[in-house]
């Protein structure tokens, strides 16, 4: 007997739901900008390594700096994923907490939030403070001299993301932790 799928019901995607507790859904815009961006970085990566590749064991000639842009564009991919993998919920969790029940799970979760917040908007900061440090000196890499500073504006901006992410989450926890422990109980 056929059921409907709430995650391919024409409904839900024609009219999908709000936000846990609703509020503002920055998903969207997270996904074509960002996302796009990391799928470039991504894509470039797979291009270099297979570039060098053919030309290092194929043609003996392998391509010069690979190794430099490979560090570089992997940097960058790591902390344009970071706003993405925060705003999915997708990072690595351990509930140790859980028994404690609905209620003070989502005070922990407030509290987690908030702290995250409050130490990612410290990363940005100490980042774009080096980044800064590092235009005003001219750093760039050593064999391709690609200036390092815009990769520290990047990774400060997507820890600023985050920290915004965080933030939110942290005034607003998701209200699915007050049912935690009423699902369980059931039979």
């Amino acid at each position: 007997m056929w059921r409907s799928d709430p995650w391919n019901d024409c409904a839900s995607v024609s009219n999908p739901a709000p936000p846990y507790g609703g509020g503002l859904d920055i998903g969207p815009l997270l996904e074509w900008s960002i996302g796009l961006g990391a799928a470039l970085i991504l894509f470039c990566l797979v291009l270099i390594t297979c570039v060098d590749v053919v030309g290092r064991y194929i043609l003996q000639a392998p391509l010069a700096g690979a190794f430099e842009l490979t560090e570089i564009l992997l940097a960058a991919l790591v902390f344009l994923a970071l706003p993405l993998t925060t705003e999915r919920r997708e990072h690595i969790e351990v509930d140790l907490l859980n028994v404690l029940g609905g209620r003070i799970n989502r005070l922990l979760a407030a509290f987690a939030g908030l702290f995250s917040a409050a130490l990612l908007a410290t990363f940005a900061w100490r980042l774009a403070s080096h980044a800064w440090k590092a235009a005003e000196d001219g750093a760039v890499t050593n064999a391709l001299e690609i200036p390092l500073a815009p990769f520290g504006f990047l990774a400060s901006f997507s820890c600023l993301v985050c920290a915004f992410i965080a933030f939110l989450r942290g005034i607003q926890p998701p209200s699915s932790l007050d049912n935690t422990r009423a699902e369980e109980r059931a039979p």
